[in-house]
């Protein structure tokens, strides 16, 4: 069909229509901002008329294991940072209303770094609640097509939330996006969408277990924003691009310098060997080394990492993970 709405034609009305609102912080959001952010997603936390009462169980297939996703957010919440206690009233009477309604008053009230620990576990709870899921192998069916489709039915649930999440913050210009490895800070869209989000998706298999989580790491620090903080990342991050190289050419994390693995890999044809690869591999690989001595933890640091030296590791190891996986 060849209609077309307004805003497709005319640059001035799309622009009004999804205003420009640049990066943004939780923090920079007005209340009534939350609050409409929260209507745009309610149905993935509390039930289709945004109710706490649960006390009833209709048709909805969907309603109890949303029941468990809140409240064992706030009971682990509870659990883990005892001194601040977010959900006050479920730590007074343990009711899933009272559940409910701390993690709205959390959502509505809270700084950034505490709400998005609680999405954080709210979608952690949304894969562990399908770890029984069964899952069962065809009569001709490989083993490594049966690992990758029940590492899939995990993130089933996930996938859902996730993408109705992105969508939501990147209209309303939040800095922030989920991913597979969890919530991470958001850069240009281009970058985000064709290295970023695919190269995390990719090592989400768990050949790439070890690498991921070590890349978890690396963003969890990032995130915190400090000068500490900022030289952990750059650590994690070349420990990451190692481990991958491990793995790749000795089966599993080990020993193995980048510089020894990259020419083993190279000569097993396990990432590419063309004269441009090469050369660009040594740069990284130099630049790389270069920030974990000055800045890293690994050694005595001359210097902390910056927030923009600690984003241009981060993205050279995405870039790097993306020639060889991708």
């Amino acid at each position: 069909m060849d209609f077309k709405f307004w805003s497709a034609s005319n640059h001035d009305a799309l622009k009004e229509l999804r205003p420009d609102f640049g990066l943004r912080k939780w923090d920079d959001l007005s209340d009534e901002e939350k609050k409409r952010l929260w209507k745009h997603l309610i149905d993935h936390f509390f039930n289709k008329n945004g109710q706490y009462d649960y006390h009833f169980y209709g048709d909805y297939p969907e309603k109890t294991l949303k029941q468990k996703r809140i409240e064992n957010s706030i009971a682990y919440f509870n659990h883990t940072y005892k001194a601040q206690s977010f959900g006050r009233r479920y730590l007074d009477n343990g009711t899933l209303n009272a559940a409910c309604a701390d993690f709205y008053e959390i959502w509505i009230t809270k700084t950034q770094n505490i709400v998005l620990e609680l999405l954080s576990t709210y979608l952690f709870m949304s894969i562990f609640e399908r770890r029984e899921a069964l899952v069962f192998q065809g009569d001709n069916e490989s083993k490594d097509s049966f690992d990758k489709r029940s590492e899939e039915n995990k993130y089933v649930t996930y996938d859902e939330i996730s993408k109705d999440l992105n969508e939501v913050f990147t209209d309303f210009g939040l800095n922030v996006e989920v991913t597979r490895q969890g919530i991470i800070p958001k850069q240009d869209v281009k970058i985000q969408e064709e290295i970023v989000k695919p190269v995390l998706n990719a090592l989400a298999n768990p050949k790439w277990k070890a690498v991921s989580s070590i890349l978890v790491d690396a963003f969890t620090e990032y995130r915190k924003g400090t000068p500490d903080s900022y030289s952990i990342a750059v650590t994690h991050t070349v420990s990451a691009v190692q481990a991958f190289l491990q793995i790749l050419v000795n089966g599993a994390v080990g020993s193995g310098d980048i510089s020894k693995l990259l020419v083993q890999a190279q000569k097993q044809k396990l990432i590419p060997s063309d004269l441009f690869t090469q050369e660009i591999f040594k740069r990284i690989e130099s630049f790389l080394m270069s920030e974990r001595q000055h800045t890293g933890v690994a050694h005595p640091k001359t210097a902390y990492a910056s927030e923009r030296n600690t984003r241009l590791v981060l993205n050279l190891a995405m870039v790097f993970f993306q020639h060889c996986i991708l």
